[in-house]
């Protein structure tokens, strides 16, 4: 997507315009590589105050590591992210500093965040529609995460637990 000439184009134009207007432009990617076959690898890199990286075990290998130069990121911090946690540590980098970080979610906001397979979202898409609001109270109960969230349980449709699974 990066590469796609009308969304490099815009992407360029956010990150140089944007900023100027005190605007944040949020990108996240899969693969470093992305960002450098995109053609605007040194607008991102330029006009990129905030970076987070995730860990990779290949930060080390030499095509990944130059990536990670090219990043900003010295041999140090290419260490750091090849001995990092998956799914549990991240490297900030800005210009008031860097640091590994534990991204230290509780089971209530785990819950929500970690729910990214197919079936999790076609049950969550159930809840919303049978219990509105209150389809947060149903899926935490459905995950077994004890919380003193209460969203509109009164005003949730008289559905039964059988009826809703037989729409999943």
């Amino acid at each position: 997507m990066l590469g796609h000439p009308a969304f490099r184009a815009k992407i360029r134009e956010w990150l140089r315009v944007l900023r100027k207007s005190n605007c944040l432009v949020l990108m996240a990617t899969q693969s470093l590589s992305d960002a450098a076959n995109s053609g605007i690898l040194d607008v991102i890199v330029e006009s990129t105050a905030t970076k987070i990286f995730l860990p990779n075990v290949y930060a080390r290998d030499d095509d990944t590591a130059q990536l990670y130069r090219r990043m900003g990121l010295n041999t140090r911090q290419i260490e750091i992210l090849a001995t990092a946690i998956p799914k549990r540590q991240y490297y900030y980098l800005s210009e008031q500093g860097r640091r590994l970080f534990e991204l230290a979610l509780g089971p209530v906001a785990l819950s929500f965040v970690g729910a990214t397979d197919k079936e999790s979202i076609a049950t969550i898409k159930a809840l919303e529609a049978a219990y509105g609001p209150a389809w947060v109270n149903e899926w935490l109960a459905i995950r077994g995460v004890e919380s003193t969230i209460n969203i509109g349980r009164a005003a949730a449709a008289p559905y039964t637990s059988e009826k809703l699974h037989e729409s999943v």
